[in-house]
């Protein structure tokens, strides 16, 4: 609730600060005294539109500043507000606007300076203004359907439908980055197909390369190889029908032999004898080798070709697709990969959009059900609403909370072939519509002229959800509008019964609703050092029993004042 109102230059107030009471707080004086000058610097400090007219002449700015003590249950504190850490559910919350006389405004909470629709949506959840005013959440047609859910018990079920529409809307984003996914690699998709067949058909080996560059070298010298081969031999253990051609191991043999004969005179070249023989057996097995490869080298211009053209194909994939087989062999595997999770992608885009269609279905089902239970409350409120509206003068009016399924023609939801819209509330739209005098058409209340009206059907609203409405300060201005008498008494009854539940700010011209007030204030205008001031105070029992009998009189006679004390008497 609003605890304490300080009004700094509006209009004609200078400074007035005001402590309001829990229950129902009562603003009486003449007519013109500036009463709802003090309910729109409520207003403002809440976030309605603002001009710089507003600011006392002579001044400049203008400050209105409130302070309130919401609740711990209160749904506010449930708010992601980027300013969430400078509220505490245990301190009163301290709301300010101060308007320059240009007209620019700065708003703060809790002396931290924030957004004009930062202090709204705070002020949305603490505050109902009803009368001539915009901040006021008859105006705002989505609290229609959560009035009428909360109203009907019907919480629960929009619970599950907003979280089967939040589960919805998540399948939907995927499947949507997930198509955008699958079209931007389609092309992709066909590059990787022609490159893993290619990779596939050349079937490389890691070091591939080098064998085949060694072999290559092989065959493209085989002749000359062969020959050098075969000189080669011919020098180690070669023809000897003559002694001049007489091979290097022919010659180490009879080196041998020599070698030997001299090691029997002398035992001390045996040593050198056996070095010897030991060089002859290695040099034998050196030709026997030089033989065994100039049998084994032979031309081949196929095995040429073909590896000739292995190693051309090698050269054209390194180009492509690494400086190595060992790289090229690494992009193969990376690019069977990426082609393995483009097929999983069309796969599962298949399952997404099985699953979303299950979703739509169920989704479907929740919402008709709920729609259903809507339609059946909506008749439960609008008869005790138009109940209410009876005891407090409106005896014509009909009131109708309209429930309407939301066209969309590319909505989920399709019924008799026509497609509904699916939002987090449901598939509904829920307006409350009042046709004040008989013969007139329903209309939305917004579009309903008279300040007073409005406040009666606020009240006869508030009336019937007080308990589940969660505002808990309700400011109704010009509700007395074109009542008196009985239906002045009643409509005073009902904010006192509303105050038990909520905080009430009202103003009023009729004793019959004054009598009930907690906290009664008087407001009047005087004039003083040539200008006019609107002054405000909280009015003792005594001064309330003055300000009773001038409002039923006009003069404090003994009459008056005995007819004050019994209608406080009576209440």
């Amino acid at each position: 609730m609003i605890e304490t109102l300080s009004i700094r230059n509006i209009a004609l107030i200078d400074e007035l600060d005001l402590e309001l009471a829990p229950g129902l707080n009562i603003f009486t004086g003449e007519t013109g005294a500036g009463k709802s000058v003090i309910l729109r610097s409520i207003g403002l400090v809440l976030g309605e539109r603002v001009s710089a007219d507003i600011v006392r002449e002579g001044t400049d700015f203008a400050k209105v500043e409130v302070g309130v003590a919401p609740h711990e249950q209160h749904p506010m504190w449930h708010t992601d507000f980027a300013f969430s850490d400078v509220l505490d559910p245990s301190d009163a919350i301290i709301l300010s606007r101060r308007i320059s006389a240009t007209g620019r405004s700065r708003c703060h909470i809790n002396g931290q300076l924030v957004n004009l629709s930062h202090l709204q949506a705070i002020g949305a959840l603490l505050v109902d203004i009803h009368g001539q005013h915009e901040h006021q959440s008859l105006f705002r047609t989505q609290t229609h359907l959560k009035l009428l859910d909360d109203f009907g018990g019907s919480s629960e079920a929009r619970h599950q439908v907003s979280k089967i529409h939040a589960h919805l809307q998540a399948l939907q984003q995927e499947a949507a980055g997930l198509a955008q996914t699958l079209r931007a690699s389609e092309r992709e998709r066909d590059l990787l197909e022609f490159e893993i067949k290619e990779l596939t058909a050349a079937d490389l080996e890691d070091g591939e390369d080098e064998e085949l560059a060694a072999e290559a070298r092989i065959l493209s010298n085989a002749e000359e190889l062969a020959n050098s081969a075969s000189r080669l031999y011919a020098i180690l253990d070669g023809d000897t029908s003559s002694s001049s051609n007489a091979s290097v191991l022919e010659r180490l043999k009879d080196a041998a032999k020599t070698l030997m004969k001299l090691s029997e005179l002398d035992n001390s070249l045996s040593e050198v004898q056996e070095r010897l023989e030991t060089v002859l057996y290695e040099l034998e097995d050196v030709a026997l080798d030089v033989r065994q490869y100039r049998d084994t080298v032979e031309y081949n211009p196929m095995r040429l070709d073909e590896i000739t053209d292995r190693l051309a194909l090698i050269a054209k994939l390194k180009r492509r697709y690494g400086n190595t087989i060992a790289e090229i062999l690494a992009y193969h595997a990376e690019a069977a990969q990426k082609l393995q999770t483009l097929e999983l992608g069309s796969e599962k885009q298949e399952a997404l959009q099985i699953e979303i269609d299950k979703t739509i279905q169920e989704a479907q089902h929740l919402c008709r059900s709920l729609s259903v239970k809507r339609q059946h409350v909506a008749k439960q409120l609008s008869k005790q609403i138009e109940k209410e509206l009876r005891t407090l003068g409106m005896d014509k009016a009909e009131f109708r909370a309209s429930v309407q399924h939301i066209a969309d023609e590319r909505g989920p939801f399709q019924i008799d072939d026509k497609h509904y819209a699916f939002r987090s509330h449901g598939m509904d739209a829920v307006e409350f519509l009042i046709a004040p005098n008989v013969g007139s058409e329903a209309r939305p209340i917004s579009k309903i002229a008279s300040g007073g009206e409005i406040s009666r059907i606020m009240l006869a609203l508030k009336t019937v959800l007080v308990q589940v409405d969660e505002i808990p300060t309700l400011l109704f201005d010009e509700i007395d509008s074109g009542i008196g008498g009985k239906v002045a008494n009643v409509v005073g009854q009902k904010l006192k019964e509303l105050s038990e539940f909520a905080q009430v700010i009202c103003i009023t011209h009729l004793p019959q609703i004054a009598r009930f007030a907690d906290r009664h204030f008087r407001v009047e205008k005087k004039v003083g050092d040539e200008r006019a001031l609107i002054t405000a105070k909280p009015l003792t029992p005594e001064e309330q029993i003055n300000e009773i009998a001038r409002m039923h009189g006009g003069e404090e006679t003994e009459i008056g004042l005995a007819h004050a004390r019994e209608l406080l008497f009576e209440k």
